[in-house]
């Protein structure tokens, strides 16, 4: 399987398991002191408990997350890869209504006997800004 391959159907991965409100699943998706951070402060957790409490309390929400993107930059360096990938964040609420907003994901994979997993998982709306000053 090439890099953008194993990119793409690890975050597929994801992201059925977020639709699908399964903590454990999303979970599974991560190494074990693998570690994923949002958009928002005070939005991340690190290993398997944090990640679980994480996904409990996201999925209390009335929404459910996943993302849309059309082109993703994959590399890959023995049984590591990492990812990032213009996106949409697709939001949709539990009356149906759905909302669409530009995000970025990026990640860092790990080749392991149960497959691709999650170093990192990272969500977040890119700073759009005029001009950039350093």
């Amino acid at each position: 399987m090439g890099d953008l391959e194993i990119a793409v159907e690890a975050v597929a991965r994801l992201q059925r398991c977020l639709r699908e409100r399964d903590v454990e699943g999303a979970v599974a998706c991560f190494v074990e002191d693998g570690a994923t951070y949002g958009a928002d402060l005070g939005e991340h957790a690190h290993g398997h408990e944090e990640l679980r409490d994480f996904m409990g309390l996201l999925f209390k929400l009335p929404v459910t997350v996943g993302w849309e993107f059309e082109t993703i930059y994959a590399r890959r360096s023995g049984d590591i890869l990492w990812f990032v990938a213009p996106a949409q964040a697709v939001v949709t609420s539990s009356d149906g209504t759905v909302e669409s907003l530009e995000f970025r994901l990026s990640g860092v994979l790990r080749d392991t006997p149960d497959g691709w997993l999650f170093e990192l998982f990272n969500g977040t709306e890119p700073v759009v800004t005029d001009v950039v000053s350093w």
